[in-house]
């Protein structure tokens, strides 16, 4: 559609396959098309014109009075264009996708005015009436209508530029309807408010599923268009009191008296909150308020120097800046579309809605949404972009990037924000949601792709009485949140999620879609990554940015499902498929639990800043991933109120078992923690139960820890009273020297680990040692065929001196029932660390239980023995009725064909067995096999060729005996 502007009058022009532009002086065009269409501008001038992209991105060529050039458009997108030869001249392109969308007129069209009887048949609408513009007939609104009972536009209704109120029970846009208010290149200067009231809390207006009190879009479009603050949300430069009245911004802005604006909490979830305040005045940056703050605001930022945090600006440590400074956005716009404040909002929580469908266009720039939502009801979102992109078979339909909500706010809603559902390439950019029910910004089946979700600001999201799913409800690290991203192929960029009960942006990919679009053969969790950057999430009730917790059903339950972004997008294969992704330029702070809490393989965590949370800034589970060149501070500047959990010490990074190289970054004010049980200082320890013997730590190097302990050596359960039935690894490399001399192993200050050893005391420590190395692990134990990756028998390990008496012994209580561990960690973890040439008699048993003697076989697994000099000596419990052979090899699978083997030597004595290396001794009346074993196996497929692998870390050996 042209809309073309002159004077007092208003036509319309428009074309069918090869629309038609007459070119006249003065004139605005406004055109809509599918791309591949084809314009025909015809100069219906006296003079010649010249129309050339803003952007440079085409031109015409002159066109002489009477002549006429054909112009194809192939590629979506929007253009601004002028003429050379008339400055008044101008006018916007629109060209959509493939995806449906009208493009009217046949010929020119004058609009009729609204307030002229002629165009109603002699009889202006009155009070009450169902209201139809039919197919053809264009209107324009120049009055306010009495409030009417219903719109229905088939044809167009646009708003003339004055003032105007259009109060009506619903709208409903059929076909090529068009709602029009304001143009891209003239948006609306004046106000304009559309107030919903239908009341019937079940009516369906259209048999659809589409509801009532709403803008109902079947076919059409909506297209408003209001005159946008020049900024739409900023952050304080300096702070304000409780009490302050004046607000000095970091941006200037030309906010207006009575403006209703926003501004975030800078403190932890539940100790402050939004407030939402109306501008007295605004001169540049200061911002004069009607009524006084009620809760302090930080507004600077945060450097570090060498000696911890500072107000004085410098990059001596590292380029990266802490920001916590509150935002601040403004909630008052031109354009209101709002539901009525009657007894069904405030009693029913019955709000507005936009829901667009089929061949629905909806693109609002500049517009303010309020009293929105309808409350406990599937569908009725303030802003529903409705199952645009898939056929009911799961095939795909097409992109609809003409959808747009742009500079918008949407505020006072009863259910979500802006739900993409089933839709694909929307544009939602700029705009704040706050005080929101459930998910703000929602992508609802997990198909949604290619979304750019970019510089939104939402705040305040809470539960809502009736929750529509069950991730809506607040419970472990679940609940309302900023932003429900199911889908992780879209870009999510630049955004703000603060002061939500639940996440600031949760992640939830789960392993198949969703809902109406359970057929789309998609799989998220396998999906790679689009965009994820520069978004900041602080003061929310749960982790401020959750990576974990997908939903598995439609009615919203949720579990732990690990994301891992495969090459092809589908199945993960590992080694085979799997592809990194990158997080980076992330912002957490003030969150009541983890900055990031992650599930995934792969991942690259680059350049992010993390404050004041209250749990963990970085944990959860995950393999090969990274995290570097990150700011980590402990306690900032901005301390002034306590965290919410008093008696809890914090770590900057759980462990990750090792699996994560943590390097290049800072961490600052990390102190050691009196409690033994807790984690604390710069790297976690309480998750270091996979292996006895973690040499992980050589992948984090170049941390620079300021007012900080690298960690505190969390107490093993089997060594607590009473002993645990699980266990920490016994022995920790520390190749970087955090904890002590170089190379040297951070062990339980215990003789079973420190007997025959050099060692020093570890900083802040008196339960552990600092040791020179190496350390061997033993793990993996199976007896008779038990389950090869879960051993829940007992153990009483005896660390033996050279006469075979008891040096110390540990004992790992039976895990096949009960759960008395310090931590709550799984039982199958079971091991030990053992020293070079150490002797050490293992037992199937504990103080209460004793498994019987093996007969079958007994198989575990050694670790970190990397030459023939790296010997072992071991007695493992087997039945003397049998007849047993041992060998060494290093493939867990011994059976493997090609599976290097070292048979042991069998030998007839103790002594003999002392003076052979790699041979065994059944001891027939002791019922235990002693094995003299040495490291060195060839490993399958060569000598690793990264260093930092595990293969070349651990060289996992494993030992067998058995009764053949």
């Amino acid at each position: 559609m042209i809309a073309v502007i002159a004077g007092s009058s208003v036509s319309l022009i428009a074309a069918p396959a090869k629309p038609q532009v007459s070119l006249c002086q003065a004139q605005i065009y406004s055109l809509h098309m599918n791309a591949g269409t084809t314009i025909n501008r015809f100069n219906a001038d006296s003079v010649p014109h010249r129309l050339r992209a803003v952007d440079g991105s085409w031109e015409t060529p002159v066109i002489a009075p009477g002549e006429q050039i054909n112009q194809p458009f192939t590629t979506a997108g929007l253009s601004a264009f002028l003429c050379d030869f008339d400055p008044a001249m101008r006018g916007t392109i629109v060209v959509q996708s493939t995806h449906a969308v009208f493009v009217p007129l046949v010929a020119n069209i004058t609009a009729e005015r609204r307030s002229n009887p002629a165009t109603w048949g002699g009889r202006l609408p009155q009070a009450g009436d169902a209201v139809t513009i039919p197919a053809g007939k264009v209107v324009l609104l120049d009055v306010s209508p009495p409030p009417l009972q219903s719109l229905l536009i088939e044809g167009e209704l646009h708003f003339d530029r004055q003032n105007l109120n259009l109060t009506v029970g619903w709208i409903m846009l059929h076909g090529r309807g068009r709602l029009q208010i304001g143009t891209p290149t003239e948006p609306f200067t004046q106000q304009a408010t559309i107030t919903l009231t239908a009341a019937n809390l079940d009516e369906d207006v259209t048999g659809m599923d589409m509801g009532t009190r709403g803008i109902l879009l079947m076919g059409g479009t909506f297209e408003a268009y209001g005159q946008t603050p020049d900024r739409i949300w900023t952050r304080l430069a300096d702070h304000a009191a409780t009490g302050s009245t004046t607000l000095t911004l970091a941006e200037p802005v030309n906010w207006q008296t009575g403006d209703q604006i926003v501004i975030a909490p800078t403190d932890f979830y539940g100790v402050a909150g939004t407030e939402r305040l109306t501008v007295q005045a605004a001169n540049e940056t200061q911002v004069v308020l009607t009524t006084p703050l009620q809760k302090e605001r930080w507004g600077r930022l945060q450097y570090v120097s060498p000696t911890g945090m500072t107000l004085t600006p410098t990059t001596e440590v590292t380029p990266l800046v802490l920001d916590e400074r509150a935002e601040v956005g403004v909630l008052s716009r031109r354009i209101v579309i709002q539901g009525a404040d009657d007894e069904r909002w405030r009693n029913d929580r019955f709000g507005g809605h936009i829901m667009v469908m089929g061949n629905g266009v909806l693109r609002l720039n500049g517009v303010e949404l309020r009293r929105m939502g309808q409350g406990g009801r599937l569908g009725r979102y303030p802003i529903h972009f409705h199952l645009l992109s898939y056929a009911a078979d799961g095939s795909l339909i097409g992109d609809a990037t003409q959808q747009l909500v742009e500079n918008s706010s949407i505020w006072n809603s009863a259910n979500r924000c802006i739900t993409i559902h089933g839709t694909n390439g929307t544009t939602i950019r700029n705009n704040i949601c706050y005080d929101i029910a459930g998910h703000a910004i929602f992508l609802e089946d997990a198909v949604e792709r290619r979304n750019l979700i970019e510089n939104n600001l939402v705040l305040k999201v809470r539960q809502p009485p009736v929750p529509l799913l069950n991730h809506d409800r607040e419970g472990f690290r679940r609940g309302p949140s900023g932003f429900w991203i199911t889908n992780p192929d879209n870009i999510v960029r630049g955004n703000v999620a603060a002061d939500a009960a639940g996440n600031g942006f949760w992640l939830a990919f789960p392993e198949r879609p969703l809902g109406s679009n359970k057929l789309v053969p998609i799989r998220p969790v396998n999906t790679r990554l689009g965009v994820f950057s520069h978004n900041v999430a602080h003061s929310n009730g749960k982790p401020g940015i959750n990576l974990d917790f997908p939903p598995i059903d439609d009615a919203g339950n949720t579990r732990e499902v690990k994301y891992i972004p495969t090459s092809d997008d589908g199945p993960d294969r590992y080694n085979d498929n799997r592809v990194r992704f990158t997080f980076s330029d992330i912002t957490t702070y003030k969150n009541n639990d983890n900055g990031l809490w992650n599930r995934t393989s792969c991942p690259d965590y680059v350049r992010f800043v993390s404050a004041d949370n209250t749990e963990m800034f970085f944990a959860g589970a995950g393999d090969n991933g990274k995290i570097r060149d990150s700011l980590i501070v402990g306690v900032s500047l901005n301390n002034r109120t306590p965290t919410p959990i008093h008696d809890q010490p914090n770590a900057a990074v759980a462990s990750y078992h090792s699996t994560f190289a943590i390097f290049d970054n800072v961490i600052v004010n990390f102190p050691l923690s009196p409690r033994l049980d807790r984690a604390s200082g710069a790297f976690a320890t309480n998750d270091y139960y996979l292996i006895p013997v973690d040499r992980g730590l050589i992948r984090n190097p170049n941390n620079i820890l300021i007012n900080t302990h690298p960690g505190r050596r969390v107490v093993s359960p089997n060594i607590n009273t009473p002993v645990g039935n699980a266990v920490i690894a016994g022995a920790l490399w520390d190749p970087h020297s955090y904890w002590g001399p170089k190379n040297n192993y951070w062990v339980y200050d215990i003789p079973f680990l420190t007997v025959g050893k050099t060692c020093v005391p570890v900083s802040g420590e008196d339960h552990t040692k600092s040791c020179n190395g190496p350390y061997f692990g033993v793990s993996g134990f199976r007896v008779d065929g038990s389950p090869p990756y879960e051993p829940k028998m007992p153990l009483t390990i005896s660390r033996l001196d050279a006469s075979n008496q008891i040096i110390d012994q540990w004992i790992v209580e039976d895990g096949r029932g009960g759960s008395r561990n310090t931590f709550g960690i799984v039982a199958h973890m079971r091991h030990f660390a053992a020293v070079p040439n150490g002797r050490y008699r293992i037992e199937f048993r504990d103080a209460v239980t004793a498994l019987p003697l093996p007969t079958q076989e007994v198989k575990l697994n050694l670790s970190n023995m990397h030459t023939t000099d790296d010997k072992l000596i071991l007695a493992v419990p087997f039945s003397g009725s049998r007849t047993v052979q041992a060998y060494l090899t290093t493939r867990e699978s011994y059976q493997q064909l090609g599976a290097p083997i070292r048979h042991l030597t069998k030998v007839n004595s103790f002594a003999s067995l002392l003076n052979t290396d790699n041979s065994f001794w059944q001891d027939n009346a002791s019922n235990q096999v002693w094995v003299n074993v040495s490291g060195g196996m060839t490993l399958p497929g060569g000598e690793p060729t990264n260093p930092l692998s595990d293969k070349a870390l651990y060289r996992e050996t494993y030992l067998r005996i058995f009764a053949p």
